[in-house]
């Protein structure tokens, strides 16, 4: 007869051991199961250019087709004056940004961030700590850089920490 973790019932040393290495196992697994929601397939940038490979001219029906690795969901807002197509860009089940039409629906009107992941040029993303600089200029808790004035960034007011960063074409 071959050996086995169960040799004998009334070695629960065995029995011990088998139950520690589950206990080891599920938490990697869960991690190794859970990393793709957590991390971009390819760091993503923000910057006056737009989104990565989305760029203020793309076609808004094109947006789809110029990230890869992330899921799209095409949504729609409608008001009275103002219908606009809303592209959804998630990783698993985790929402990265929304980019929004203007009313005719074929051109990029807003770029909204909604995930830390997304940085801009100076590393800077949603939770992060945006310090007062010579080149930012702020009125109340908006504030934009000089050379990128597509480019907005609510912060808090008082710590100034980025809870907002949204592209809109000026």
């Amino acid at each position: 007869m071959g050996w086995t973790c169960f040799d004998t019932i009334d070695d629960g040393a065995n029995i011990l051991i088998f139950k520690l290495l589950i206990l080891l196992f599920l938490p990697l697994i869960y991690i190794g199961c859970s990393t793709p929601n957590n991390a971009l397939p390819y760091s993503l940038t923000i910057s006056e250019e737009g989104l990565g490979a989305i760029h203020p001219t793309t076609s808004f029906e094109e947006i789809n087709t110029k990230l890869s690795g992330f899921n799209f969901e095409k949504l729609s807002q409608i008001s009275p004056n103002n219908p606009q197509s809303i592209f959804l860009i998630k990783r698993g089940e985790n929402r990265i940004a929304q980019i929004i039409s203007d009313s005719s629906g074929k051109k990029i009107a807003e770029i909204d961030i909604l995930s830390p992941l997304i940085k801009n040029k100076h590393d800077q993303g949603i939770g992060d700590t945006m310090s007062p600089q010579n080149n930012l200029i702020c009125i109340k808790d908006i504030c934009h850089y000089r050379d990128e004035p597509s480019l907005c960034y609510t912060l808090d007011i008082n710590s100034h920490i980025i809870r907002e960063i949204t592209y809109q074409k000026i």
